[in-house]
């Protein structure tokens, strides 16, 4: 059953190696099932800042990146509205809860839409693309074959349409816990709450187009594995010899600075001050200030820091990378390589271009903008290496460590600066969830 029922011990020095896997000749007690998991406090939903609780929970493996949250979406009006690169951007916060109302957060996406734009666009594939069109209504036309650039516009939904358009977008593409096999076996399971986003800022709309009609019937599907009596007894025997079982995943906290109109030219420092125990990197996204809540607008998938001149991650006055990064091509290189750890598969992919993908271009939050962003990768190994502790440590450190830009913005700016890190969730025998990162 490949690694679906990987079970890590807490004793992992380098590699997360210890592992309880279903034997073979087992595997026809082995049962996949496809569940329906649904919301709990209601299924239509208007009114930004509300939340939808979605509680997942059962003696099963929640099966890697099949996770899917389903929903129909309609608007009122008329006229053409259209997925900013995708339809994540429907909520301004994902986040996933112990339990069915625990403070414990297992994981927090904060615009989730403006990550999955980028991931999306510096690691997919051209056949990435298609399939999140098909499922998502995502971004849906490949790249122009004279330039290479590609049109962000997801396929039309019609304003004031009777029928409601259906929706399934991929949770494992933002929340790095659904890209692991996490066996929920003898806990009170989790649950996912969505916070529904203002209305301009999920997608791109029509002048007449003018408010969400409803997002409803929402319910969450997933492949769920049972691994017969063995595999129980297995988790079980780990947890009590080793105290907890646990499973690893990259992640993102979510950091924002606001830059004045043309202040930076001489240089700006983007505080962060993360304190993270394995910080794979950091990936700075620059959109207008004004275009963010601009129904007409690209403003969830375009960025760039015009005039951009030179870029370094600092902490305590040493230099990453030491001599800093100054030239487009290093840059484009760099965003590559940070992006891939994001990545559904950690491989190499990227929809971009180098029109597209310059950062010092132009701001232009068109259809064809422009998608330029600044990274800094911190990792010791390749993005497939699951290696506990291969990022940059900044938990024992009090000292403030930023984000170094030099560009000048031809108007105000919010930039997003998203920190990439190991995260760890432990269960241990009581069924109890913890977390380390």
């Amino acid at each position: 059953m490949q690694n679906d029922y990987r079970v890590i011990s807490r004793e992992y020095p380098t590699k997360m190696t210890e592992s309880t896997t279903v034997p073979s000749l087992l595997c026809r007690d082995v049962k996949q099932t496809k569940r329906r998991f649904n919301c709990v406090n209601g299924q239509n939903f208007t009114t930004a800042g509300s939340e939808i609780r979605v509680p997942i929970a059962g003696n099963f493996v929640l099966g890697s990146h099949n996770t899917n949250v389903n929903f129909k979406l309609a608007f009122t009006g008329t006229g053409d509205c259209v997925a900013d690169f995708s339809w994540h951007a429907m909520f301004s916060q994902i986040r996933v809860e112990a339990g069915s109302g625990s403070s414990i957060i297992l994981e927090q996406i904060d615009d989730p839409g403006v990550l999955a734009a980028f991931v999306g666009q510096y690691t997919f594939t051209q056949e990435d693309a298609s399939r999140e069109n098909a499922r998502a209504l995502g971004m849906e036309d490949q790249a122009a074959i004279a330039t290479g650039v590609i049109t962000k516009s997801g396929t039309i939904i019609t304003a004031g349409a009777t029928d409601a358009s259906e929706i399934a977008l991929d949770l494992s593409l933002v929340l790095g816990l659904f890209t692991t096999s996490l066996p929920l076996y003898e806990t009170g399971g989790l649950t996912v709450v969505f916070t529904l986003n203002q209305f301009n800022a999920c997608g791109v709309f029509a002048a007449t187009a003018t408010a969400l009609t409803s997002i409803k019937d929402i319910y969450i599907t997933a492949n769920c594995l049972e691994g017969g009596e063995k595999y129980e007894k297995d988790l079980r025997d780990a947890k009590t010899k080793n105290g907890e079982v646990s499973v690893m995943f990259n992640t993102v906290r979510r950091y924002i600075q606001s830059v004045a109109q043309g202040s930076a030219s001489g240089g700006t420092q983007l505080l962060i001050n993360d304190r993270a125990k394995s910080c794979l990197g950091f990936v700075a996204v620059g959109r207008a200030s004004g275009d963010l809540l601009a129904p007409l607008k690209y403003k969830n998938s375009s960025s760039t820091f015009e005039a951009w001149n030179n870029h370094n991650y600092n902490i305590a006055g040493q230099m990453y990378p030491m001599a800093g990064i100054n030239t487009i091509s290093e840059a484009i290189d760099e965003n590559l390589d940070t992006m891939q750890h994001l990545s559904k598969r950690k491989e190499s992919g990227g929809l971009l271009a180098r029109i597209q993908a310059n950062p010092k271009a132009v701001y232009d939050a068109s259809a064809t903008g422009q998608s330029g962003i600044l990274c800094v990768n911190l990792s010791k190994c390749s993005a497939n290496e699951d290696v506990w502790g291969k990022g940059l440590n900044l938990s024992g450190s009090n000292l403030s460590n930023y984000l170094q830009v030099a560009y000048t913005p031809a108007a105000a700016q919010t930039v997003n600066i998203y920190s990439i890190f190991q995260m760890k969730v432990h269960i241990d025998k009581m069924g109890n969830f913890t977390t380390e990162y």
